[in-house]
């Protein structure tokens, strides 16, 4: 016992940031209906302001028009209230901006453009104080007092003092006062609140403003202890997701009871996995070690598959318009602009420098994942933001297949190998029943709880299935030869080499391009058949009316999971044929499967349109072949 207390102070003080961020987002969700998924990039840049504020002298720019003795470096509170200012106040007035255009806008296109103003935020702060750590002066007070056996700093108490006050007060906002009760009217009947005389623009900015607000103070309170990191702050204020859930998005002492709890267990568990590893295992094991803090994201998926899908109340629903159908073209039209864009890349190899072929191939592996995700999206309706890792298990797959010496216990007809072909099929199958799993929020949940539950996927995704030795292992790193390649087995570390198809090595970049060229083909092909098939009018049918689409006596959750199995095994292709260019895939954070590339990948194609060929092609074009 006494043990657990001593991780239970600094656990309650984590978890009183963690609360300030999940006030902030359930109080933007219940008043506008928006989901920032960019909540952790605010609390980035106000992270960022403050260590600009406190810690740097003020720029050249700056002391052209400053007098001397109001120059940087300033003191933490005039720092604070800088951040606070510029972060909380302005950027909740633009954010507010935003949420009006985003209040009827489809639930797609609201992830679309919260993940789109991620990136952004990500790249602004790399791209000005670059991707190294950076470290900012302690402000509050770190001397405190001993209660028993537990160091009480009265920072600490500061920090969970601040959160229990701001939590008492909203929920008094939003239960004792007219206007507070106006901000949860606002989402659902805006012109029902103007008759009332109370402005729905003047109360969404306030409540932008309060959220964003808790979003900097986070982020500034934050960065003493973790430094001041884009990548760290994002992924640290997501826990507060599963506090967010715990509340069910809507309840704010639940909240903050989540956060509480959350804050404990991340504190907690590490020393408890520690001791499992020696029992269980007698050595070390990355997963145990990556399970505390990953448990924001379990506590999320155990919300989002325990919890009656009745008491997600999905905000601003019924307010919310349909896509107009994208133009139809006739078959004729659709087979002449194919079989031109066919000839056009059948003849690029020729015409382009044949050191970039590799970049363009590459460009062929992310259309194809482009592919399963804009029939997932724009098809159906539904939403993946983990769909990098599907296309990761079928890039490991797909190595462990050729390398490991698995393939050659497996003989067919007469080969003593399993041929390229089918290793490829092999891999796509293999993200099939990740697929399913994913596809279960989508049957139990709508719009954007399957958004957050996929978001938490991924996460889990990487930092515990990845490291297990039959995924990417330790080091993170799996072989991917070509066809007709030599390599050397993992396991017995004899040397081999990979079979050609049907005699043909595809080693140089220009015969891989085709190849790519030709998985690519057969991808399209299955796209554009299922979208003019009855199930693709059907699947159509399901992102306007799931029940409509019951009423005439089709299965929505068989269609759900179906369209989601069919993206994972796309996407299990593509991701196969996207490491053969490198001829490895790695698994580290940063690398072209980490969670943050598919959220990227979603904003890219949602910016590149709804067409089912042309806009995966301009957004593989976009994301990879604009870096030639």
């Amino acid at each position: 016992m006494n043990t657990f207390f001593n991780y239970f102070v600094p656990g309650i003080s984590d978890g009183s940031v963690y609360a300030l961020c999940a006030l902030g987002m359930v109080l933007t969700y219940k008043t506008s209906g928006v989901f920032n998924f960019a909540y952790g990039a605010q609390a980035a840049v106000g992270a960022y302001l403050f260590y600009e504020f406190h810690d740097l002298p003020s720029r050249d720019w700056m002391r052209s028009f400053l007098p001397k003795s109001l120059q940087g470096p300033y003191p933490w509170p005039v720092a604070f209230l800088l951040g606070l200012l510029i972060v909380g106040v302005l950027g909740g007035l633009l954010l507010e901006r935003l949420a009006a255009l985003l209040a009827s806008a489809p639930t797609v296109m609201i992830v679309v453009a919260t993940v789109g103003l991620l990136v952004m935020l990500q790249s602004a702060m790399t791209a000005t104080y670059g991707a190294a750590d950076l470290r900012t002066r302690d402000y509050l007070p770190t001397d405190g007092f001993t209660l028993g056996q537990i160091k009480v700093s009265y920072g600490e108490i500061m920090i969970t003092a601040f959160c229990l006050v701001s939590a008492f007060a909203l929920f008094m906002f939003f239960g004792r006062t007219r206007l507070g009760k106006a901000t949860t009217a606002v989402v659902d009947d805006p012109n029902l609140l103007s008759l009332q005389k109370m402005s729905p623009a003047a109360v969404r900015r306030l409540s932008w403003v309060l959220g964003s607000s808790f979003a900097t103070i986070a982020g500034m309170l934050l960065a003493p202890k973790l430094g001041v990191s884009v990548n760290t702050l994002v992924l640290i204020v997501i826990a507060a997701y599963g506090a967010a859930a715990i509340g069910l998005f809507e309840n704010l002492p639940l909240t903050v009871g989540g956060a509480f709890l959350i804050g404990v267990l991340i504190n907690y568990l590490p020393s408890q996995t520690q001791h499992l590893d020696k029992v269980i295992f007698g050595k070390h094991n990355i997963i145990f070690q990556e399970l505390p803090r990953n448990t924001p994201f379990i506590v999320l998926l155990i919300v989002f598959l325990a919890v009656p899908a009745r008491k997600l109340t999905e905000r601003g629903v019924r307010n919310a318009r349909k896509f107009a159908p994208p133009r139809q073209f006739p078959m004729s039209v659709t087979v002449a602009g194919f079989a031109l864009l066919l000839s056009a890349m059948v003849l690029l190899p020729q015409v382009i420098d044949s050191a970039k072929l590799s970049q363009y191939a590459a460009g062929l592996g992310y259309m194809i994942i482009f592919l399963s995700l804009g029939m997932l999206v724009w098809m159906s309706g539904q939403i993946s933001l983990c769909h990098m890792g599907f296309a990761a298990l079928g890039a490991t797959t797909m190595g462990h297949m050729l390398t490991t010496g698995f393939s050659h216990h497996l003989p067919l007809i007469g080969h003593s190998f399993v041929p390229w072909p089918v290793c490829l099929l092999i891999a796509g199958l293999a993200a099939v029943p990740f697929g399913a799993i994913v596809a279960i929020p989508a049957i139990r949940l709508a719009g954007i709880y399957v958004a957050v539950a996929t978001f938490g996927f991924g996460i889990v995704l990487q930092y515990i299935v990845y490291p297990m030795w039959c995924f990417f292992g330790i080091p993170p790193l799996v072989p991917i030869p070509r066809p007709g390649n030599d390599f050397t087995l993992f396991r017995t570390g004899q040397h081999g080499t990979t079979p050609g198809i049907f005699g043909v090595d595809f080693i140089s970049d220009e015969r891989y391009y085709y190849l790519c060229l030709i998985v690519t083909v057969l991808m399209a092909a299955i796209v554009l058949l299922v979208r003019r098939s009855r199930l693709g009018q059907l699947l159509r049918a399901l992102a306007d009316s799931p029940v409509a689409v019951e009423a005439h006596g089709a299965n929505a959750t068989i269609m759900r999971v179906f369209i989601f199995c069919l993206a994972a095994f796309m996407a299990g292709i593509g991701g196969a044929m996207l490491s053969g260019v490198p001829e490895q895939a790695s698994g580290t954070p940063g690398g072209i499967y980490d969670y943050t590339f598919s959220l990227i990948i979603v904003a890219v194609l949602g910016f590149c349109g709804r067409r089912p060929i042309l806009s995966p092609l301009l957004a593989a074009a976009v994301f990879e072949v604009s870096k030639v």
